[in-house]
């Protein structure tokens, strides 16, 4: 069922445009204003506290998919669950709106549309890389890697739980770092234990759909690191994954969307690569 959830929601994703209500960012935000009018979400909330509120609906979700549900309908939940977990709309827009900017030679709008995309963690990296083509497009392979890949992988290891707890952690924790939320560094430190064997997955498939020699050395010099960010691990590795040809070196100095092209590409691949991993696993009985 696993396999036949991802298939399905990844043909419709690509073809229906989603309003807000399917889009689990909708759901998250009313949970987390719910968790502040209680009170359960504020400066004094302890570290503890607030992982438990990020992963109790995921048990109540386990909880109803146990006792209350047959397969059938737990596929149709499983399955609902994941077509609102997976994708981001708005990324996918301003992508779009970056590709526009850049093919007429906006550098200025470009940058504004990088700014747009901003990863809390990881915004003076940002500021100080060397072209704005680079920035987004390192930065687009962290967003395809946290609204594709780390969703697949959690839905594959734990099904509709999984992806609940994984989304409400990730955009509680961009929420937070965002407002400057004293439990910012706690979200992020839940975050670091979330993405940390999933990242490396991922970076492993970025291996075998790209150059392969030549991004070997970078992934084991990070897999068994516990102090390097996974956003660092990702973009690392997809940096030696897909490196760009002389000719696209030559069209990033007056096109800044090359890269940005090259490397989602190279993430689009590496989706499909984990879908066929899956698909093989079920195949082997390794996945029901």
């Amino acid at each position: 069922m696993i396999l036949m959830s991802l298939l399905l929601v990844l043909s419709i994703e690509r073809l229906v445009a989603k309003t807000s209500k399917w889009h689990g960012e909708f759901y998250v935000r009313a949970y987390r204003e719910w968790l502040e009018q209680k009170g359960l979400l504020s400066e004094h909330t302890k570290d503890l506290a607030l992982w438990f509120y990020m992963i109790a609906p995921a048990l109540i979700a386990a909880a109803v998919e146990a006792w209350l549900l047959g397969a059938a309908l737990t596929f149709v939940l499983q399955t609902l669950v994941l077509f609102v977990a997976i994708g981001c709309p708005a990324l996918r827009a301003t992508y779009k709106c970056f590709l526009n900017a850049a093919d007429r030679g906006d550098l200025q709008a470009c940058s504004m549309y990088t700014d747009q995309l901003g990863h809390c963690d990881n915004q003076e990296k940002e500021a100080s890389a060397k072209s704005e083509g680079r920035s987004f497009g390192q930065h687009l392979t962290w967003l395809n890697y946290q609204h594709y890949a780390a969703v697949m992988l959690w839905f594959v290891a734990f099904g509709a739980p999984g992806v609940i707890f994984y989304c409400l952690s990730r955009n509680t924790a961009d929420a937070l770092c965002a407002a400057k939320h004293p439990m910012a560094a706690s979200a992020r430190h839940l975050m670091y234990a979330l993405d940390f064997i999933p990242v490396r997955i991922t970076a492993l498939g970025l291996l075998f759909m790209g150059h392969f020699s030549r991004a070997l050395p970078e992934w084991l010099k990070y897999v068994l690191s516990v102090k390097t960010p996974a956003y660092d691990v990702l973009t690392s590795v997809s940096s030696k994954a897909e490196m760009l040809s002389e000719d696209e070196l030559e069209a990033q100095a007056y096109n800044a969307s090359v890269e940005p092209k090259v490397l989602v590409k190279l993430a689009k691949r590496n989706v499909m690569f984990l879908l066929a991993a899956t698909s093989i696993l079920t195949l082997s009985g390794f996945i029901a």
